[in-house]
């Protein structure tokens, strides 16, 4: 039986900030797996989308409350005269239903490599290591460059695009879930509001249950149980 799922996090509006609330909430939900010893994989950890692979042995709650947006409120580090801004972040989990029996035809796929930027060192900068695949009939593309070599970030690429492929063809005759889907991942602005994150007032208000809870740093920290068992 797979009970495996797939995290989706994307920046929402917001510029820069939306960026650092992405990483925010990435940490947030590593601390959470290891706190409660959630088995994960990192699939993906880009500036502005991170891919996790969870396993789904942990509440329910996770699973169905946390896709939507999440919003953060706060002062950012470049905002010279101490002014509040909101930025978004987008999440999506959706079950992993890859095909073992999917085959891609190596002719419907476009390979681009270039030179990886971020962090990483000098080493990061002096190869061709990322990887931009694009699935021809579907116009479906996966950027890589967290890996070192060409070849990890190759191999990472595949395996999410299979995944993405695997998912479009399941949902292409089912027009809710795409239209929820895309609601979620390419109009986050204007998708359903999960939680608030207010780092003046150190307050988190949930939009599912419109309970406050002043405990953001622990929250923020990965003690989701705080709101899971609330």
């Amino acid at each position: 039986m797979n009970n495996k799922y797939i995290l989706e996090i994307r920046q929402g509006i917001g510029g820069d900030e939306a960026i650092f609330f992405l990483q925010d909430l990435k940490k947030m939900y590593l601390k959470f797996f290891q706190k409660k010893k959630i088995n994960y994989k990192l699939l993906l950890n880009l500036e502005k989308e991170i891919i996790i692979e969870i396993e789904k042995n942990f509440y329910d709650n996770f699973i169905f409350n946390e896709s939507g947006i999440h919003r953060v409120q706060r002062v950012p580090k470049n905002e010279n005269q101490g002014r509040i801004h909101t930025s978004t972040c987008s999440i999506f989990i959706i079950k992993n239903t890859n095909n073992k029996n999917f085959i891609i035809n190596n002719n419907d796929l476009k390979i681009e490599t270039c030179k990886s930027s971020g962090s990483g060192g000098q080493h990061v900068n002096t190869t061709n290591s990322a990887v931009k695949i694009t699935h021809l009939p579907t116009k479906i593309f996966v950027e890589c460059s967290d890996e070192r070599s060409q070849f990890l970030n190759k191999s990472k690429a595949i395996k999410i695009l299979i995944f993405r492929i695997n998912n479009y063809i399941k949902d292409k005759n089912n027009l809710e879930l795409n239209l929820n889907r895309k609601n979620t991942i390419f109009k986050s602005e204007r998708s359903k509001k999960i939680r608030t994150y207010n780092f003046p007032n150190n307050k988190i208000i949930n939009h599912i249950n419109n309970k406050n809870y002043f405990q953001l740093n622990k929250i923020i920290d990965g003690d989701l149980d705080i709101i899971f068992k609330n």
